[in-house]
């Protein structure tokens, strides 16, 4: 699943002006993170169709980011992230993001970004969800 990234110096309206340019073109934003560290914006986005969205975004002058995520399915128990964790450790996988996208009594489905997501993937084939 490949996600964008908009970093760009922080103001009000910054989330309104972008996210009118993906409502003038009907694209669907599945989800999305913002945050403010300083004067600086960072906000991330799920959506579809990618490849439009980062082509309308680009053109309409933002910095735009494009980074894989891997879609893992972890069944819910006390050591999971733990035992997730250390897979990718002993294959010299460096996580550089994760956070849990749904979760119910029995499993979570966490995004994971790393910087090698091809050796992730191998790693970690038998925990992938299609995205």
């Amino acid at each position: 699943m490949k996600m964008l990234t908009i970093i760009r110096p922080d103001h009000p309206g910054l989330l309104a002006e972008i996210t009118a340019v993906l409502e003038q073109a009907h694209i669907d934003i599945l989800d999305f993170s913002a945050q403010a560290i300083g004067g600086t914006a960072v906000i991330s986005f799920y959506v579809e169709p990618y490849r439009s969205a980062f082509r309308l975004l680009s053109d309409a002058g933002y910095r735009v980011v494009s980074h894989e995520h891997l879609l893992v399915r972890l069944d819910k128990h006390a050591g999971a992230l733990a035992e997730l964790s250390r897979r990718l450790a002993h294959a010299q996988v460096d996580v550089r993001g994760m956070h849990i996208v749904n979760r119910d009594d029995s499993a979570c489905i966490v995004a994971l970004e790393t910087a090698d997501p091809a050796t992730a993937r191998e790693v970690l084939s038998d925990l992938l969800l299609p995205g």
